[in-house]
């Protein structure tokens, strides 16, 4: 049975927020890593071949590894989210993925604007604001972005890493 796949770049949270992020997001309790989104949804995870491979491959290739920091929350509405700092590779990323795969548009076509942004936590605006209050402390943190990753179903409704391609080099 074929599932659902995107393309992502994971990032490392502190534990108190990984805490707060298992309670409130759904996809962390069936196994999507804490991330940024570049593009979901991707294939289905039969098409994931290794010619596709080789395509994100490359794209990853031509982006070197950045620094990011997360110093501000954002919302949608029902969302909080982390906003990393700088957004620009992000939106690179995504970019060049869209462009490479133009049948699957950033968050589904659902928005014309690019909005890097790491989930925290999903529920009623009166929940999010308590759990923004919680996640103010645990700001400032930074990471070291090296590898974007394909995340796909396992048609049990279960996510796991199917691909870790690094930026900045070509893997053979």
């Amino acid at each position: 049975m074929t599932g659902r796949s995107g393309v992502v770049v994971r990032i490392r949270l502190p534990e108190p927020l990984e805490e707060l992020r298992l309670r409130h997001d759904p996809m962390a309790a069936a196994g999507v890593p804490a991330h940024v989104t570049l593009l979901f949804p991707f294939l289905a995870t039969d098409d994931l071949t290794p010619a596709i491979r080789r395509r994100l491959a490359r794209i990853a290739a031509q982006v070197r590894p950045f620094s990011v920091r997360f110093d501000e929350a954002g919302r949608f509405p029902g969302v909080l989210w982390l906003a990393p700092e700088p957004a620009a590779p992000f939106v690179e990323l995504t970019e060049r993925l869209a462009t490479a795969f133009p049948d699957h548009p950033p968050y589904a076509g659902a928005r014309d604007e690019i909005i890097p942004h790491l989930t925290i936590g999903l529920a009623p605006e009166a929940t999010l604001d308590r759990l923004a209050r919680k996640v103010r402390p645990e700001l400032g943190f930074r990471d070291r972005v090296h590898a974007v990753e394909v995340i796909a179903e396992d048609g049990t409704g279960r996510w796991h890493a199917r691909w870790r391609l690094p930026l900045g080099r070509l893997r053979r």
